[in-house]
């Protein structure tokens, strides 16, 4: 079986990161599949990628505009070369590979994937969707033009199974759940540059972006600091900041008078050293699908705070581990992290719940179901 999985970016996020694993399950585990990757543009994980796969292809760095020469332009005018399109070209030279799958890792390949796919008929397209539904209609406001030429679609959650459903009304044998994974993580004592000296740390993760919602972390650091001015409590934020939104976010402290106790660290190589210094991880996010941050605290025992209809993660959530607030109400979120302050052993409850739930999401177990949903164009859903 030969396969190519594309992916928006070879960046340290979520998506990306659960497709290298998947691709290091097969590499180990089913040796008659041929991997090809395309990536829509590079990231810091490209290296690992490669390794991965029989072909890897960076489709932003093939299709690069290259000024002609003087020569060429001179043969051009006068029609006696033509221009290339190198879009085309590598769509036609990678649809030539006839690929029995192509395995679409986020909305943002969807249309490139379908173009491939479409001229072979007889390669299957896989949609991996990682996104909900404002994320669908600003990245992709036609995707009703694409939803025929998918076969199956892969979600992280019942949330993102029900906004297709509902929403865009694509039939419900067609969506296969299947949770993210990670690598298994443990709890160690915190490295000694990030420790806090004792001080409870709420803690939060994610790229920098309104979908994130560190403008309500920062109303959360706001409401406790001006409600609660006793307690010692720090915010610290893991994920990497564009430099714009860097300059609002310190002016922002700045203002709110919060320098002190709120820090947005940027992107690290190793979260977890930061992630196990944290008392408790809030889900500020506006829409997330299942991060895989969640999975990572709740490996390491980290109570979880999320707000309602906003996350998959709601659906661990609903079990124990942490709560559940209204959505936005950073006055809920911060009275159940209090809450939390003044009660450590409902930290190690929740706690000690999250490390047996969360440990279900491992490659070993997760990485098994993806693969029987690419393999088995005719199973249902259980």
């Amino acid at each position: 079986m030969k396969i190519l999985f594309m992916s928006h970016e070879t960046s340290r996020t979520g998506a990306p990161k659960v497709l290298l694993l998947f691709l290091k399950w097969i590499e180990a585990n089913r040796k008659d599949v041929i991997i090809d990757v395309l990536t829509l543009r590079g990231g810091n994980l490209s290296e690992e990628f490669k390794h991965s796969s029989n072909q890897f292809y960076d489709f932003s760095a093939l299709t690069q505009y290259k000024k002609p020469s003087i020569f060429e332009r001179i043969l051009m005018k006068f029609r006696l070369k033509k221009k290339i399109n190198l879009k085309e070209k590598w769509i036609d030279k990678l649809s030539c590979n006839r690929y029995d799958v192509i395995y679409a890792n986020t909305i943002a390949t969807l249309p490139l994937a379908s173009n491939i796919s479409k001229r072979n008929k007889n390669t299957r397209l896989i949609s991996h969707l990682h996104e909900l539904n404002a994320i669908i209609k600003l990245s992709l406001p036609n995707f009703a033009d694409y939803i025929d030429d998918v076969q199956q679609f892969i979600v992280p959650s019942q949330l993102v199974k029900t906004n297709l459903t509902k929403r865009w009304s694509i039939k419900e044998e067609l969506i296969y759940v299947v949770y993210g994974c990670t690598e298994t993580v443990s709890a160690k004592n915190a490295i000694s540059e990030i420790k806090d000296n004792g001080i409870f740390t709420v803690g939060a993760s994610g790229t920098v972006h309104w979908r994130k919602g560190q403008d309500v972390f920062l109303q959360l650091a706001r409401y406790v600091k001006s409600n609660y001015p006793d307690v010692k409590i720090n915010f610290v934020w893991v994920g990497s900041m564009p430099s714009q939104e860097k300059i609002i976010i310190e002016e922002d402290l700045k203002k709110l008078h919060l320098i002190d106790d709120v820090r947005f660290v940027g992107e690290v190589e190793n979260p977890t050293d930061y992630y196990n210094n944290f008392d408790v991880f809030v889900m500020t996010s506006r829409e997330d699908p299942f991060p895989l941050v969640c999975i990572e605290v709740g490996m390491l025992g980290k109570p979880i705070i999320c707000f309602e209809g906003a996350t998959g993660t709601e659906e661990i959530m609903k079990k124990g581990g942490g709560f559940i607030v209204p959505y936005l109400s950073v006055e809920d979120m911060a009275e159940k992290v209090v809450g939390y302050y003044n009660r450590k052993e409902l930290i190690e409850l929740h706690g000690e719940f999250n490390k047996k739930e969360f440990s279900a999401f491992s490659p070993e177990k997760i990485c098994p179901q993806l693969y029987q949903i690419m393999v088995n164009k005719s199973m249902l859903n259980d």
